[in-house]
C-alpha cells in the first residue's frame, strides 16, 4: 500500500515537472501552426506586378536553359550560339518552324503553363498571367532561344495560348484539391508534377501548401 502511494506520488511529480501533455498531431493541429500566410523560401514577397515579373523569370530562365542543354544532348550539340544568329535574329522577321508537333504543342505549352502559375500563385490575376507569360515567351525567342534558331511564330503563340489554359486548368484542380486545407498523397504527387516551381517555393512542405490563399 505504502509502496503504491509513492509511485503515484513520483509519477504525479515527473507528469508536472515534464509540462503539460502534447495533443496528438493531425493534419489540422499541424496546419495552426503554419501561418495564415505563408512564407516560401524564395521571393518571399512577390506580391507586386513587378515582383511576380522578376519571379516568373528567375522560373523561366533555368528552366528554359536546362531544356536546351537536353535537346542538345539528345541532337549531339549540334547547335551553337552565335553573335551571327542574334543579328539575324533581332534583324529578321520571326518564321513558321518545321519542329515537331510534340516539340510545338507539348513542350512550349508546358513551359508556358510554368510561366503562367508562376503568377498566379503569387495572387495575380489570370489576364496578368497571361501578359506576363506572352512577355516570357517573346524573351525566351528572342533572348534564350534567339542565339541559335530564329523565333518562331508558332512557339511565340502555342507558349502562351496553350500555356495560360493549361496553367488555369492547373491552377483551378488545385484549388479543389485544397478546398479541405489537407493533401492526399496523390493530390500531392498532382502538385509536384504539375505544378513544380510552388511545391518548390514552399521547400516542398505540403502543410504550407495547404496553408496557402490561391485567389
Amino acid at each position: 500500500m505504502l509502496r503504491t502511494a509513492i509511485f503515484s506520488a513520483a509519477s504525479l511529480l515527473l507528469l508536472e515537472l515534464s509540462g503539460p501533455l502534447e495533443a496528438q498531431i493531425t493534419p489540422d493541429t499541424l496546419l495552426t501552426r503554419i501561418p495564415q500566410k505563408p512564407e516560401g523560401i524564395w521571393f518571399k514577397h512577390a506580391d507586386n506586378a513587378g515582383k511576380r515579373f522578376l519571379y516568373s523569370q528567375a522560373i523561366e530562365w533555368p528552366s528554359s536553359i536546362s531544356a536546351h542543354i537536353a535537346l542538345n544532348i539528345r541532337q549531339g550539340w549540334n547547335e551553337r550560339i552565335t553573335l551571327t544568329m542574334y543579328r539575324r535574329t533581332f534583324t529578321l522577321p520571326p518564321i513558321w518552324d518545321n519542329d515537331s508537333i510534340s516539340w510545338n504543342y507539348g513542350v512550349h505549352p508546358i513551359m508556358g503553363s510554368f510561366s503562367y502559375l508562376a503568377y498566379r500563385n503569387r495572387q495575380a490575376h489570370w489576364t496578368e498571367a497571361v501578359a506576363g507569360t506572352v512577355i516570357g515567351s517573346v524573351i525566351y525567342e528572342y533572348l534564350i532561344a534567339g542565339g541559335t534558331q530564329q523565333p518562331s511564330w508558332y512557339d511565340m503563340m502555342s507558349t502562351p495560348v496553350l500555356g495560360s489554359l493549361l496553367g488555369e486548368g492547373i491552377y483551378q484542380v488545385k484549388k479543389l484539391m485544397l478546398k479541405d486545407k489537407y493533401l492526399s498523397i496523390w493530390e500531392k504527387i498532382f502538385i509536384t508534377v504539375s505544378d513544380p516551381f510552388e511545391a518548390f517555393y514552399y521547400g516542398f512542405n505540403y502543410h504550407k501548401i495547404a496553408a496557402a490563399t490561391y485567389r
